[in-house]
């Protein structure tokens, strides 16, 4: 009895999940980078509109967003390339990714809040 049958399967069914994972990460990628438009829209018409102020604390919010955006989109690059090998690590990565990210957006969040109140 021949382990290659097994070893396709094992194979396969690791492809099949980084595919799948990776393609979930595109389009929460996408819904993200939508709302962050909806968000510095928002934020430039307040400031446009003399609502607030655009504080040192709120650019640097901002900064942090867009970094942490980037980065998100890096990994998720990465993934993408990545091995059946090493694909679990790059998830590992992304999921960092995407937990700066979400911290980066609730700090702006907070911050506009701050400002508009």
């Amino acid at each position: 009895m021949s382990t290659q049958p097994a070893q396709t399967t094992s194979r396969v069914r690791k492809l099949a999940t980084k595919a799948a994972y990776s393609k979930g990460a595109s389009e929460k990628l996408v819904k993200t980078r939508t709302r962050l438009v909806a968000v510095s829209a928002k934020i430039r018409n307040a400031v446009a509109a003399g609502r607030i102020d655009a504080t040192d604390q709120l650019r640097r919010a901002q900064h942090a967003v867009d970094l942490n955006l980037a980065t998100a989109e890096e990994r998720i690059e990465k993934l993408r390339k990545s091995g059946e090998e090493n694909w679990e690590a790059r998830a590992r990565d992304v999921d960092t990714a995407w937990e700066d990210l979400s911290q980066s957006v609730k700090k702006l969040v907070a911050s506009f809040s701050d400002i508009a109140r």
